[in-house]
């Protein structure tokens, strides 16, 4: 009775070890997935960024053109009819 007792108290502990592992792999794949999102979010995020820098530097010198003497002149002149 003693030995079947603490077989059956053995294949609980191992059962609910196996249920504890197989709920903290579930947990690591949701983290795992939700840094790989995290990190496609910062690329995404980054490369946004270095366009819309280089449309910003685009029309500041559009923007520095224009006020030259030159861009000035060519704009005026681009309104004659």
């Amino acid at each position: 009775m003693v030995k079947a007792g603490a077989g059956v108290l053995a294949a609980t502990t191992i059962g609910v070890v196996a249920w504890k592992y197989k709920e903290l792999q579930t947990k690591h794949e949701g983290l795992l997935s939700m840094a790989a999102g995290l990190v496609v979010q910062l690329a995404e995020s980054t490369a946004e960024n270095e366009s819309l820098k280089s449309e910003n530097d685009y029309l500041k010198s559009e923007n520095d053109y224009l006020k030259s003497a030159t861009g000035a002149s060519k704009t005026l002149k681009s309104y004659d009819c």
